[in-house]
């Protein structure tokens, strides 16, 4: 099913994606990818998550099935191990807006309902996403 995860990130080393993630309809993640990027394009970046896992240097997306990350389920997903990040998913990461950078990015935006939670992970210092699941 496609749609979209709004994702909390605790850490770096390993990135973990936090267990409070957002399933979201298509309708849902594009309007809200839509309100982010108007008040900054790199406030809330998207992300396939096909290409989050990889273990080739030269590819991304050929690591671990997407499915193997389990994000309906309750639990943090640390991206280390059998979940390693591709190359181009860490280059993503380490692109993602800091909290404190996200906060005043998002200083337009209305406090509609993802947004407060948005704001409530970055004033929280974690950083945030959209994971795109074709």
């Amino acid at each position: 099913m496609s749609g979209y995860w709004l994702t909390p990130i605790q850490g770096n080393d390993p990135a973990v994606l936090s267990k409070e993630r957002i399933r979201l309809s298509p309708e849902e993640g594009e309007a809200l990818r839509r309100l982010a990027a108007e008040a900054h394009p790199r406030l809330l970046p998207s992300f396939k998550l096909a290409m989050l896992l990889g273990d080739d240097d030269d590819a991304c997306g050929f690591g671990p099935p997407a499915e193997a990350l389990r994000l309906d389920e309750d639990v943090d997903v640390a991206l280390t191990g059998p979940l390693a990040v591709s190359h181009c998913g860490a280059a993503f990461l380490d692109r993602l807006p800091s909290p404190a950078e996200a906060l005043a990015l998002a200083a337009a935006l209305p406090p509609v309902s993802h947004v407060r939670t948005l704001l409530g992970w970055w004033r929280e210092g974690r950083q945030a996403m959209l994971l795109k699941e074709e």
